[in-house]
């Protein structure tokens, strides 16, 4: 904490703070209404004239037109911005069909063995891969004719175990016949958007090719500089993971586990990272912990000038060899924009430390992101810079003035406490407290022993910055409140524990790993000595987040604020700011506005209700089923959750997790009344086991089913969670939240294959009033052919069965169900060709207005018992 008192939060006393929040408010105007860059340009320009007309006058500035000026300047950087190339040819290009790509390879990484699916199959094969980025240069035609395209791809090789991997380096120039696709979207309300992102990474397609189908048109003459730096990255990486190999479990010793989050934490290689080690830190809020993040950068930073200080050196030297070293450091973990982000920021900071002497922390922070929005005003809607800006303002600009009026000034009187001299300069209070520190001590040297005496004053002063520390997570905790519902629909309260116990060990941790990290490149003879002293610390760091992160209770999820929550929020923080600085009851009142603000977000209930009416939606999963059911009295009913045929099984995505229980919370969905599964295929139980751990359901409805490992796995799943398994067929009819289901297939008497099949499928109808939908999984033929007997298919809704196959929605059945509204769930250039073309026609020729998730995303419909009403998410959020 800062010696200085509290700064007034005035324009005088902190002009690049509130020049900040008006560039701030002037790019958030611009963001969403457009305004002619030249006239804000001109306006800037009279704005600045009259801001020094006012200094050269009243020898002061004055408040309104400087505030105008960085408005509008906010507002003109934002206007003026460069987009992220669309790679439009590209992307048009990227539909699936085989093409021959040459380009040249920009990044590589490191060939390493996986377990890989067999395309569309359960069957899966050990082999070699290796990712490479290319910048394309061109793309054969439909044709066959090489066209010039620019723009970015993400290529994964693949080979046989036994294979031998060709050196492919930075600035070779490859020929590959690959089938370019668009990286996954996913039209859902909530779900993170991965083309937008890859696409500002410079990546506008993704495929995958055999290793024999490359050809190497030319070897690099040199390698280029970003190309060397990311090597270094990976042989570091490398010799980590190699280090640790298969090494036995053991306290001080470094397994596979401990190296993938070393080399996450020193390198920033995420790559190695297993899907459960990320689970544990995010459940509970402590992810930015074991990646390169601002918190690390920071501490290599503070590390770095403590010992340039240690050693003397003055400070405008020592802040220049920080940013140097900190800049080096940055640009081996591949100078990412989070840690981009962040070097810039502590730089800045760090420089506006210097010009203000230290007197103005929270000027430094205003610094630090004007600098940072001029250059970038997008950084503004960034998740990593809200975050990392947030946490900076919580700590400056709140936890630093509480701890000053409370235990700041005893913690500082802890120093020199044997010199009496110091006692008449400090207020009554703390010079009280000095002289009865020395009194206890003075007594405790009467007691045996004399060890109470010893450590009294170390014991007063470790409490006192445990009280540091606390009120910093505390504070830092409440104020992520906001950024934490927004974007993770998840407030941890876990995080205050586990940061607690975790943050000071991270200021030990980090500077050991290094020394590993160097000594395992350097001495490997040696390494065994400082991996071990590593090892107990990251394992005394990793217990807390294991047990914390079991703990259901400690992972409270969100739905997305309103903009009325966000407003209120952002009042409350503000208040705070300002309160913490006045002079009577500052303190309580300002962690009672920041607990409001925290508990404004906490208390906001999105309603997933449509009293009154069923509410059907088609979530947007790719080539798979998954439909949310909301009953007219609000029950909820998922059917299906997704799934990706022939997933990897070690891979990092999970479409439960990360798209059908991400639009949930985003919806306000914290449980799930019941779950029903139509059959066993992966494209639609695939992501059934987390929504079960999410969601907990009371009830899961399957029909007939083989045994199968993924379906097992779902029923072990609820048995372990108690869930009650209800098995429904044909003819069964109930009641469910104020509507009626009825169960039209499979036949009681159905006896299903060896192997799961579409002809398994529980097919539901739902009613409310005069309007119903019938909802029939994967059903083909056969299924429908055996349905028309009983009769009653009438209904205002079909979800088409199969994906719109040929298979499925025979003329006899459509006839029957004769729907008004009909919807497909499909994926984007899927592999079969869904849906097709004559069951397009035939929906067509029967009236039906079709609707399909590849094209239009997540869709619903309102069954009001009379009428039928639609929305689809992609009109309405994309």
């Amino acid at each position: 904490m800062p010696q200085n008192a509290v700064e007034p939060l005035r324009f005088a006393h902190l002009p690049l703070f509130f020049a900040a929040v008006c560039f701030s408010f002037g790019v958030l105007i611009s963001r969403h209404f457009w305004t002619n860059p030249a006239l804000l340009f001109i306006a800037v320009i009279l704005c600045a004239v009259i801001s020094a007309l006012a200094v050269y006058k009243a020898l002061r500035p004055t408040l309104l037109p400087v505030a105008a000026m960085f408005f509008l300047l906010g507002a003109f950087c934002e206007e003026v911005r460069p987009f992220p190339d669309p790679q439009t040819a590209l992307t048009t290009l990227a539909d699936g069909t085989e093409r021959v790509v040459e380009g040249e390879v920009s990044m590589t990484s490191a060939v390493r063995h996986v377990e890989s699916a067999l395309p569309f199959s359960n069957k899966t094969r050990q082999e070699q891969s290796q990712q490479i980025q290319l910048q394309i240069a061109s793309v054969s035609s439909n044709e066959g004719t090489l066209l010039p395209v620019t723009g970015g791809l993400s290529l994964t090789l693949y080979a046989p175990p036994d294979a031998v991997f060709p050196t492919i380096s930075c600035g070779d120039k490859l020929r590959v016949p690959v089938s370019l696709r668009l990286p996954d979207h996913y039209l859902d309300p909530g779900v993170w958007d991965e083309r937008a992102w890859l696409l500002g990474q410079g990546i506008g397609a993704i495929a995958g090719a055999k290793l024999n189908a490359v050809i190497i048109t030319q070897k690099a003459v040199r390698t280029s500089f970003p190309c060397w730096l990311h090597s270094l990255q990976q042989r570091a990486s490398s010799r980590l993971i190699a280090f640790a190999g298969d090494a036995p479990e053991g306290f001080f010793r470094l397994n596979h586990q401990d190296a993938t989050m070393l080399t996450a934490m020193l390198t920033g290689d995420r790559s190695y990272l297993s899907r459960g080690v990320r689970l544990g830190f995010e459940r509970t809020g402590a992810f930015h912990l074991l990646v390169v993040s601002g918190m690390h950068l920071a501490i290599f930073a503070g590390l770095v000038f403590f010992l340039a200080r240690a050693l003397r050196i003055p400070r405008p030297a020592a802040t220049f060899a920080t940013v140097v070293i900190a800049f080096a450091y940055a640009l081996f973990t591949g100078y990412g924009q989070p840690v981009q982000r962040s070097f810039w920021m502590i730089t800045l900071y760090l420089t506006g430390r210097l010009l203000w002497r230290e007197r103005s922390a929270m000027n430094s922070i205003g610094f630090a992101a004007l600098g940072l929005l001029v250059a970038n005003p997008d950084a503004l809607f960034d998740a990593g810079f809200q975050m990392t800006l947030l946490t900076v303002l919580a700590t400056a600009g709140i936890a630093v003035p509480v701890a000053e009026k409370s235990f700041a000034p005893y913690l500082r009187a802890m120093r020199n406490l044997w010199t009496l001299q110091i006692d008449p300069s400090l207020p009554p209070r703390v010079a009280q407290f000095r002289v009865s520190l020395r009194m206890m001590v003075q007594h405790a040297c009467l007691l045996p022993g004399a060890y109470a005496a010893e450590i009294i004053a170390p014991a007063t002063a470790l409490f006192l910055r445990f009280l540091e520390l606390l009120l910093v997570s505390v504070i830092i905790e409440m104020a992520m409140a906001l950024p934490m519902a927004l974007y993770f629909h998840r407030i941890t309260a876990t995080g205050i524990p586990v940061n607690l116990l975790i943050v000071p060990l991270l200021g030990v941790l980090l500077p050991l790993a290094m020394l590993t990290l160097l000594a395992i490149v350097f001495l490997p003879a040696v390494a065994f000595v400082p991996s071990a002293m590593t090892a107990a610390i990251l394992h005394l760091a990793i217990f807390p987040v294991e047990k914390f992160s079991r703990s259901a209770a400690g992972d409270l999820r969100l739905p997305t604020p309103s903009i009325f929550v966000v407003i209120a929020w952002m009042v409350c923080v503000a208040f705070a700011i300002w309160i913490v600085r006045q002079q009577r009851f500052s303190v309580s009142t300002a962690l009672l506005s920041l607990f409001l603000g925290a508990a404004v977000i906490l208390g906001w209930r999105k309603s997933s209700e449509a009293p009154g009416r069923i509410e059907i939606t088609a979530l947007d999963v790719g080539q798979g089923d998954c439909i949310l059911v909301v009953s007219p009295q609000g029950k909820t009913l998922l059917i299906d959750a997704g799934g990706i045929v022939g997933a990897s099984p070690d891979a990092k995505f999970d479409i439960g997790e990360d798209v059908v229980s991400q639009t949930l919370w985003a919806r306000g969905i914290r449980r799930l009344d019941a779950v029903a599964i139509t059959h066993a295929h992966a494209d639609h139980i695939g992501g059934m086991p987390a929504v079960l751990s999410n969601f907990h359901p009371a009830e899961l409805w399957v029909g007939h089913n083989p045994d199968s490992a993924a379906y097992d796995h779902v029923l072990q799943e609820a048995r372990e969670l108690g869930i009650y398994l209800q098995v429904h067929a044909a003819g069964d009819a109930f009641q469910f939240g104020g509507m009626q289901v009825r169960v039209l297939s499979p036949a009681p008497d159905y006896v299903p294959k060896a192997t799961p099949g579409n002809d398994d499928s529980l097919v539901l109808r739902v009613s409310y009033g005069n309007t119903s939908a019938l909802l029939e999984g994967d059903a083909e033929a056969p299924s429908e052919a055996r349905m028309l007997s009983p009769g009653g298919l009438h209904s205002d809704l079909l979800k088409v069965g199969h994906h719109g196959s040929k298979t499925s929605t025979t003329p006899a059945f459509l006839q029957a169900v004769s729907p008004s509204y009909a919807v497909i769930s499909v994926g984007r250039h899927n592999y079969y060709g869904h849906p097709k073309l004559e069951t397009l026609e035939k929906l067509e020729g029967a009236h039906a207005l079709t609707y399909r998730t590849d094209l239009l995303g997540a869709s619903t419909f309102y069954l009001d018992g009379r009428h039928i009403t639609t929305a689809a998410w992609n009109h309405a959020g994309q």
